[in-house]
């Protein structure tokens, strides 16, 4: 087989992460994907099914209750003083100056929705981290595993036009047991997949005979919060009805019967409105106007309206996994349905992964392990249990729909005494400063150290 051959359940577990990425993305995104989220009518041809799929809207709760949950992870600085040779690991994860706790905010989108992620060490002038999205692990076995990566080619007649193309690097292992990384590129014609590059990383000097790829969770996991997409998805295909209903039906139209043609039969002009008068000479004659009447509509709105309801209680449901130790997340798990996960649930995932990372970290840093490997401790004291589950979702579904800023859902949050006392709202803000679409809580990394 090909060295692009899929792992069995990769395209489903491709479709549920893409489903909640577009619906996080939003109306555009949504939108442009046409029948993929909203079918073809029967008998619609293109303009009208344009038509259709305009009426549309979405509420955005994906991203707005992602954010909610990393910034209530992320609400107070994780455990995590690296020394010595790992100290600039604060600074820099992956040699591109990302701070850890702007790479721990990943690992929480990744969990979030596509349900894992993997993440391979390298060493260039130190050791560091790339990650790869769930897309990007085609396939996995005890003796490999392939990644899928981009790589630009420059035309040579044009040099304004390039090409991205896919490249595949195997992560394996040679006829000695040591870890080598080969890399594949298709040929031209029907050449197929060839090795154009081998490589053997070494532990300053010293083969490696274990993968330094480490995985957020099982590679099967569903996106936390793949059934609030579903969800999502449900509303925005009522709504689109619902609107398309109204467009044909929400205003009246004018019917006339008898016969509307003057003294030299010609046929009478009818004005309609304020300030408009009409005279028929046929005495039988009559004008009534037809509205639609009916319960059709308004089954499809009160079906919305419980989506939106749906949506927010999810949300709420992941918030209020509380800070009471391994019973309360325990119990918001249950509660929650099986499809979501709590934000202890999450916080477990976060801490083993950093755990997996640091140990191989520190020791291509040549740090004594486990004496002197840092530890990493995600904040647990999430939000405050004591805070009304009614409350709380009633906050956090005006948020969902847009009805109120995250600086005011914060504030709401101060109030209730659900953050710590020497934190304002203006504080968590900047903690979670949002920018667009864009799901990174924070972009000055600089301007507040904690980021």
């Amino acid at each position: 087989m090909p060295i692009n051959t899929r792992y069995n359940g990769y395209d489903l577990a491709i479709e549920k992460a893409a489903r909640v990425r577009d619906f996080a993305d939003g109306e555009f995104t949504v939108k442009a994907k046409k029948d993929k989220y909203l079918p073809i009518l029967s008998g619609q041809n293109s303009g009208d099914y344009d038509a259709y799929l305009a009426r549309g809207f979405i509420v955005p709760a994906v991203e707005p209750t992602a954010l909610a949950i990393s910034g209530a992870i992320m609400r107070k600085p994780p455990e995590f003083e690296p020394t010595g040779n790992l100290s600039y690991l604060v600074d820099d994860m992956d040699g591109h100056n990302t701070s850890c706790n702007k790479f721990v905010e990943d690992i929480i989108k990744e969990l979030l929705y596509a349900g894992s992620a993997g993440y391979l060490v390298e060493f260039e002038d130190k050791a560091v981290v790339k990650q790869y999205a769930k897309e990007n692990i085609i396939n996995v076995s005890a003796d490999y595993i392939i990644l899928a990566q981009e790589y630009v080619i420059q035309n040579e007649k044009d040099r304004y036009e390039q090409e991205t193309k896919t490249e595949y690097l195997e992560l394996t292992f040679d006829d000695d047991g040591r870890y080598i990384q080969n890399l594949w590129r298709e040929g031209k014609g029907n050449e197929g997949f060839a090795i154009v590059d081998t490589q053997t990383p070494t532990n300053r000097g010293e083969a490696l005979y274990s993968i330094p790829f480490v995985f957020s969770d099982v590679l099967d996991a569903d996106p936390t919060l793949l059934h609030l997409a579903n969800v999502n998805l449900d509303q925005y295909r009522m709504s689109t009805d619902q609107r398309h209903g109204l467009h044909w039906t929400a205003l009246p139209t004018l019917f006339l019967f008898g016969d509307l043609r003057d003294e030299n039969g010609n046929k009478k002009q009818i004005k309609v409105g304020a300030g408009s008068a009409n005279h028929i000479e046929d005495t039988d004659a009559k004008a009534e106007l037809l509205e639609f009447s009916g319960a059709g509509l308004g089954a499809l709105k009160s079906a919305i309206d419980d989506n939106v309801q749906t949506m927010a209680s999810i949300g709420a449901k992941m918030l209020l996994g509380g800070s009471n130790g391994v019973k309360a997340a325990e119990t918001a798990r249950i509660e929650a349905s099986s499809e979501t996960a709590t934000l202890s649930t999450l916080a477990n995932s976060i801490d083993s992964t950093m755990k997996a990372l640091l140990e191989i970290l520190a020791q291509w840093q040549g740090a004594p392990v486990p004496e002197a490997m840092p530890e990493y401790k995600v904040n647990r004291d999430f939000i405050d249990t004591n805070l009304d589950s009614q409350t709380l979702l009633a906050y956090l579904q005006v948020y969902q729909s847009g009805g109120m800023s995250l600086d005011s859902f914060l504030s709401l949050l101060v109030k209730g005494e659900l953050l710590p006392k020497d934190v304002s709202a203006e504080d968590e803000a900047d903690r979670i400063a949002t920018t667009g679409n864009d799901f990174d809580l924070g972009e000055d990394d600089e301007e507040d150290p904690q980021l």
